[in-house]
């Protein structure tokens, strides 16, 4: 697995927000300003975290973006699913996935609990987890 841009720029997103006063939403500008991104780019990211659910968007010259709910009730997994990030290590894991050696393959059984595992970590490890590394 391996980060896109949008992922790596989404937990960005969602740590300024969680790391924000809850007095006021932040507007996506700010976070585009502070990292030198795309403004479109952060409002596009920030709209897919506000229709799964995890983050809400204030209207208005005061306007912005909060987390729907606390920084230790969301998960990186969420985030990353959120944004439409394949969180499998290697393909060949699942029932559907296409390859010759699927029968015999010695690594396949290694693949599939390391990925297991992987998905477990990213599910207990919260945005406040992340935040305060």
């Amino acid at each position: 697995m391996q980060l896109t841009k949008k992922s790596s720029y989404g937990l960005i997103a969602i740590l300024e927000l969680a790391g924000a006063s809850d007095e006021s939403p932040t507007p996506a500008s700010a976070i585009a300003e502070r990292f030198s991104l795309s403004v479109s780019f952060i409002e596009k990211i920030l709209r897919e975290l506000r229709r799964a659910g995890l983050v809400v968007s204030t209207q208005g010259r005061s306007g912005g973006y909060s987390l729907a709910r606390n920084a230790s009730h969301i998960s990186l997994r969420q985030v990353l699913e959120a944004l439409g990030e394949s969180l499998d290590l290697v393909g060949c894991v699942h029932s559907d996935a296409h390859c010759d050696l699927t029968v015999i393959c010695p690594t396949r059984s290694a693949w599939r609990k390391l990925d297991s595992q992987f998905k477990e970590l990213l599910e207990a490890m919260s945005v406040a987890d992340l935040l305060a590394t």
